[in-house]
């Protein structure tokens, strides 16, 4: 077999019992850059059309023992011969011949004698239509193997004709077999369920106004499977020709399925998480009144409040009863906190706070407590802090857990640093410690409620790992934001940035007129 790629042009195969004819066709094709191979007669054609599988065959229909007719039918089956052009030459000019050729295979014919000139220009076209129709199979190939990879299908509708043009993914999602072809659009809306097949017909209607169709619907096929598509449509027009409708489906099954299955397993979080905030919640509130009553009447004893007790050693029992029952009242008012955080339940109270004012109380507090007795703790105030509007109960409570954290992860002698800094249309309150730090991963895990920097059992420092996280859900509350700046070894500085109240000038007020 000849090697196309080494042709210097096209190979043409000439096929006629008359050795003039072919000397002639030879002398007329090749000055026009094409390579001529002969056959002189039907048996001889086959073998050589085997041999050097050329690009277009010129076939004489009158030739002893094999007519062209026969020879043309034989080449169809051979390989690579079922889509080489074939142009029959003819001297016979009846109706029946010419439609013979070209139930046999014939691409076209050329009447005999020949006119020399344009023999070169019409095997020139014949090649040029072939390459182009054989491009467009391959192209329509590609894109049928790529819309059922993407399972999408594609189809084409004259509104005046009662038949749909379906590409073959198309028809296989509605399960109507796997090639390409026109069919009646009620077949296809019978494959679309009532309520989804009112949807269609409406979208189709405003489609033939000029308005698009997007929209989900199901189909069943033949096999009763039910699948889930996605319509996309627009009516468009070429010239003068009549608008059609043109669009494209795509088989969204697995993906409604999986959306389907995100959605159930969504809504069954979101219930279980209500179920947790509400059982958090309704713990929480049972446990404070007996743990009141607990520290209340610890309190008494501890005091002596009925007289003096023998054993000095019960004044001991009682402060720890009582020591142990705030601190268990301490973990149910975090429990209960970060539980309506979580839930969106938690209510803030505004007012007017000035934050340097309110700092020096909760310091002083904290200073008292166990955690903050002999504890170098200091105040500084830079620029001219504006008045925030907030939570009062909520500032005091983000900064005692920041001073709670700074005292617990740092040692006895070093100092705690309080900052206060006015921006533009902020105010920013920092606790920064000389402690053992952390990493930015342990950073960003610390916010997250029951998360601790060291979750093991026999842990350095105690506590249930929800202050960072309340302080986070408290401040975002607010509307403000929590920033962590810490290096192991280095310390740790956390900042809360709140919003500024607007100026007195932007508040609403009420004049006093005078009478």
């Amino acid at each position: 077999m000849s090697d196309p790629f080494q042709r210097a042009g096209p190979l043409i195969l000439i096929a006629d019992d008359d050795e003039t004819e072919r000397f002639l066709q030879r002398q007329v094709l090749e000055p026009a850059g094409f390579e001529i191979v002969e056959a002189k007669n039907g048996a001889a054609a086959l073998e050589s059309f085997n041999e050097h599988r050329p690009d277009l065959v010129i076939l004489d229909v009158m030739m002893p023992e094999m007519s062209g007719f026969e020879v043309c039918q034989a080449i169809r089956t051979l390989p690579g011969g079922r889509n080489t052009p074939v142009l029959m030459a003819t001297a016979l000019d009846d109706v029946d011949s010419i439609e013979r050729a070209y139930r046999v295979g014939a691409t076209d014919f050329i009447d005999k004698p020949i006119n020399w000139p344009v023999l070169p220009h019409r095997v020139r076209y014949l090649l040029r239509a072939h390459e182009t129709l054989r491009n467009l199979v391959v192209s329509q190939g590609r894109l049928a193997e790529a819309q059922r990879i993407a399972g999408v299908g594609n189809f084409r509708w004259l509104p005046q004709s009662k038949l749909v043009e379906c590409s073959a993914e198309l028809c296989r999602m509605f399960g109507l077999g796997d090639r390409a072809r026109s069919v009646p659009v009620l077949a296809l809306l019978r494959r679309v369920p009532g309520p989804d097949r009112k949807a269609v017909i409406h979208a189709l209607r405003q489609a033939l106004e000029g308005e698009k169709i997007d929209l989900d619907h199901r189909v069943v096929t033949a096999g009763g499977e039910i699948r889930t598509l996605y319509l996309r449509a627009e009516t468009t027009a070429d010239g003068d020709e009549p608008p059609y409708l043109q669009g494209s489906c795509q088989d969204i099954t697995e993906r409604k399925r999986n959306e389907l299955e995100l959605a159930a397993a969504r809504d069954e979080a979101r219930t279980a998480d209500a179920a947790k905030t509400a059982f958090l919640a309704a713990m929480s509130h049972e446990l404070r009144t007996p743990l009141n009553a607990i520290i209340g009447f610890s309190e008494m004893i501890a005091g002596q409040a009925f007289g003096p007790i023998g054993q000095g050693r019960y004044v001991d029992y009682a402060r720890n009863t009582g020591e142990a029952g705030r601190q268990m009242l301490d973990f149910v008012v975090d429990v209960l906190t970060i539980a309506q955080l979580e839930a969106g339940r938690f209510t803030l109270e505004l007012e007017r706070v000035d934050v340097p004012e309110a700092i020096e109380a909760t310091l002083d507090e904290f200073r008292q407590s166990e955690a903050g007795q002999g504890r170098d703790i200091t105040l500084s105030v830079s620029g001219a802090p504006s008045p925030i509007d907030a939570d009062r109960r909520a500032v005091e409570q983000m900064l005692l857990k920041l001073l709670s954290n700074a005292a617990k992860f740092s040692k006895a002698g070093t100092p705690i640093r309080v900052t206060v800094t006015g921006g533009d249309g902020f105010m920013r309150i920092s606790v920064a410690d000389q402690g053992s730090g952390i990493t930015p991963e342990t950073a960003a895990m610390a916010i997250h409620p029951f998360r601790q920097v060291d979750g093991r059992l026999a842990r350095k420092h105690g506590g249930t790992g929800l202050g960072l996280s309340i302080v986070n859900g408290l401040i975002e509350r607010h509307g403000g934001r929590l920033t962590i700046d810490s290096a192991l070894g280095q310390g740790t500085c956390v900042s809360l940035d709140l919003p500024a109240a607007p100026a007195e000038a932007e508040r609403p007020r009420i004049a006093a007129v005078a009478d």
